[in-house]
């Protein structure tokens, strides 16, 4: 039987998500399901019973007018959508979740290769040790470059995606949503985590300076900051690539059609008139973030530079409320 509701639900996947359409839909399964057992009760195996219910009952073109869902069938949207199996999918999640990492990997050395010249003049002040940093710093530079363009041009066989129309079956949408919402956990704690590390990022240095050891000690401090806040940026872009690449999975069903129901509407996240608006708040809170840590660095006013959080948490509820389509 799994197979048949498999099959139907491949049917009417990419017809209009109407009362219509799901009470067609009932009716055809309850069809199905009778001539089923009536198949198996007279002494027909699974197999045989199962081919010959798909084969009467397997074209919806037929059996449109007999529904009541011949008009719908017209409208129906992306006829021609191939499936994303579900082992594509999940090579689509893993892929995408190294990829985060490796992103977050250049970003953290973009993030600390200023520490190449602190660590190399706090250790020896002349002019070779200052070059020898501005080479460890530029090398840094070079190597995050290079990270970001590897996993760019391995990404681009994922083009399809975005260029094709694609839609996932129930089973994979299942699947995909258990193990977003297996993984919501861990995300939060990764979170918490990755922003801990930058707000404490400026304690090394802090107590270094506090403590009046050497000067070069203090130096040693500021690096390590850099590496604070390069270690919880990493974990965040990380955690936030893992988390996408669920939503672009979960996404490729319209919520137009019935197959857009296999996924519960909490899954896609936030959602606003137009894509353009949609794109850009995806970025708002990455945007905060580089905003208050730039305030901060330039000012050196923690006490102060927190406000940013509240006034950015104020401002995207509004724009949410006036412009958001609420959870998809």
């Amino acid at each position: 039987m799994e197979t048949i509701k498999n099959y139907l639900e491949s049917m009417f996947a990419q017809l209009p998500n109407t009362p219509e359409v799901w009470k067609a839909k009932d009716e055809l399964w309850q069809m199905m399901e009778d001539r089923y057992n009536d198949l198996i009760g007279s002494g027909k195996t699974e197999n045989e019973a199962v081919g010959a219910v798909i084969a009467e009952f397997g074209n919806l073109e037929e059996l449109a007018d007999t529904l009541g869902i011949s008009q719908a069938m017209n409208q129906t949207r992306q006829a021609n959508a191939k499936t994303l199996s579900l082992e594509d999918a999940l090579a689509f999640v893993r892929e995408k979740s190294k990829g985060a990492f490796v992103i977050g990997i250049a970003v953290l050395l973009f993030i600390c290769c200023c520490t190449g010249p602190i660590v190399a003049t706090s250790l020896v002040d002349n002019d070779a040790s200052a070059g020898l940093g501005t080479v460890c710093m530029f090398l840094m530079i070079a190597a995050g470059v290079g990270l970001c363009v590897f996993e760019n041009i391995k990404m681009s066989k994922w083009d399809f995606l975005k260029n094709e129309p694609y839609q996932i079956s129930a089973e994979t949408a299942t699947q995909i949503y258990q193990e977003s919402e297996s993984y919501r956990s861990t995300s939060a704690l990764l979170t918490a985590v990755g922003i801990i590390l930058i707000l404490l990022c400026v304690l090394p240095v802090s107590i270094l300076g506090y403590l009046n050891i050497s000067e070069s000690l203090t130096s040693f401090g500021a690096a390590v900051m850099f590496y604070f806040i390069g270690t919880g940026v990493l974990i965040l872009v990380s955690t936030n690539g893992r988390e996408k690449a669920y939503k672009e999975i979960l996404s490729l069903n319209s919520q137009s059609t019935i197959a857009g129901s296999y996924v519960p509407k909490n899954a896609k996240g936030e959602q606003y008139n137009s894509k353009e608006l949609t794109a850009i708040m995806s970025l708002y809170w990455p945007t905060i973030t580089c905003l208050y840590l730039i305030w901060s660095f330039l000012t050196f006013q923690w006490g102060h530079t927190w406000i940013i959080w509240p006034v950015a948490g104020i401002i995207h509820l509004l724009i949410k409320n006036l412009f958001g389509q609420g959870e998809k």
